[in-house]
């Protein structure tokens, strides 16, 4: 009787232990099979999970990014799935995911506030390095071609709060010339809400790789631009930048300054420049082009802009004008704050400020620009920067 238990016993203790390494094997393969899909790559052992700007990444299982499910990874380190130039991960950024590079080095990277790299001063532009660029436009602001952020690197995107408001252009590593009726409140004029891009191709999408973006902590509007009037007199404004760790802008192929003229120093006639911009590209259009596009414009006299096509009330000294190929290039909505640069010795100089105009590349009305070159003085005042606005790169007569 004793040897039928001990028999029953080592019997059913043998069927215990084949079910148990059965199920075992099967929570062992289901494991295998729902192993995370961004674990396979040699950076599969890093543990950074800080992008470039300082953003922490987001658990890759928490989102669904472009109708890629990440469910089973658990974790918020940089991965590089599909072979970009280094590992990226997802962060929200303005209420939405976007995709970042990460900080990796050869050390790994905590979370802090200061975990951002810190631009190094010796890389910011000076008044001896200005108007220098890649000049690389791609495709074909009206009638001008879609360009990349290297053709104009000075160019700035102004937003308030997520939506798009103005172009300007970066003068010094700290400061942003841009256009007075941007900003209909004046002086009342809440500046935290506002922030500044740099490096921007497109004005809905991100590259943190090129890009970089400040908060304003100073806007200077001209003391005598008249908000109660419409005539654009004045039109140009200053914004003091600086990013989360209160550093300015740093010199990269995507981010330079462009050049000031001389005081009162002027082109000739029929001189061709420069103007670029974010704002509508179709005549009537209601959306913005998105895309940074720049195009080609001819200066005229201003006898020609006061008596031929507008009147000596809508356009006086301080103001220039220029008109495109066949009428068929011109700035729009949207564009105003940009520059209207023109390049001499391979040099960029930031002549005028996109003001106004009537309709879009409408014929025989041209586009009026604020003439820079009669505010160096007062951008001198409000920078404190006098050798930036003295126009030292300008080339010198013989």
């Amino acid at each position: 009787m004793k040897c039928i238990l001990v028999i029953l016993l080592l019997t059913c203790t043998l069927s215990f232990t084949d079910a148990f390494k059965s199920l075992w094997r099967e929570n062992t393969s289901t494991q295998v099979k729902g192993k995370c899909i961004l674990d396979g790559g040699k950076e599969s052992k890093t543990k950074v999970s800080v992008t470039v700007s300082g953003r922490i990444c987001l658990q890759w299982n928490s989102v669904q990014y472009r109708n890629h499910s990440f469910s089973n990874c658990d974790h918020n380190y940089c991965r590089n799935p599909n072979n970009m130039i280094q590992p990226w991960c997802i962060v929200r950024r303005r209420n939405r995911y976007v995709r970042e590079y990460c900080y990796t080095t050869n050390r790994e990277v905590k979370p802090t506030a200061t975990s951002s790299p810190k631009p190094d001063p010796s890389k910011q532009d000076t008044e001896s390095s200005c108007g220098e660029r890649h000049l690389n436009p791609t495709r074909k602001i009206i009638g001008g071609s879609r360009s990349t952020v290297e053709s104009q690197p000075w160019i700035a995107a102004i937003f308030k709060g997520d939506g798009f408001v103005c172009g300007g252009t970066l003068i010094a590593p700290c400061w942003v010339l841009t256009a007075a009726h941007c900003f209909s409140s004046g002086k009342r004029t809440q500046v935290r809400k506002y922030s500044v891009f740099l490096g921007k191709t497109a004005i809905n999408e991100t590259d943190s790789v090129k890009e970089q973006q400040f908060d304003v902590s100073k806007l200077v509007v001209h003391e005598d631009y008249d908000y109660t009037t419409e005539n654009y007199n004045n039109d140009i404004a200053l914004l003091k930048i600086a990013d989360k760790n209160g550093q300015c802008a740093v010199r990269t192929d995507s981010v330079r300054t462009a050049c000031l003229p001389p005081f009162q120093q002027m082109l000739p006639t029929g001189f061709f420049c420069e103007i670029a911009g974010y704002g509508r590209h179709q005549k009537g259009g209601f959306e913005y082009s998105r895309y940074l596009k720049q195009a080609q414009v001819r200066l005229i006299s201003q006898d020609d802009c006061q008596n031929k096509y507008y009147s000596k009330d809508e356009v006086n000294k301080n103001m220039l004008c220029a008109i495109g190929r066949d009428w068929e290039e011109d700035a729009c909505q949207g564009d105003s704050g940009g520059p209207l640069l023109c390049e001499l010795n391979q040099t960029m100089f930031l002549y005028g400020i996109i003001s106004w105009g009537k309709g879009c590349s409408e014929k025989f009305n041209p586009g009026v620009y604020t003439k820079v070159t009669n505010y160096n003085n007062w951008i001198a005042q409000h920078t404190g920067l006098p050798k930036y606005t003295a126009g030292s790169r300008y080339p010198q007569k013989d």
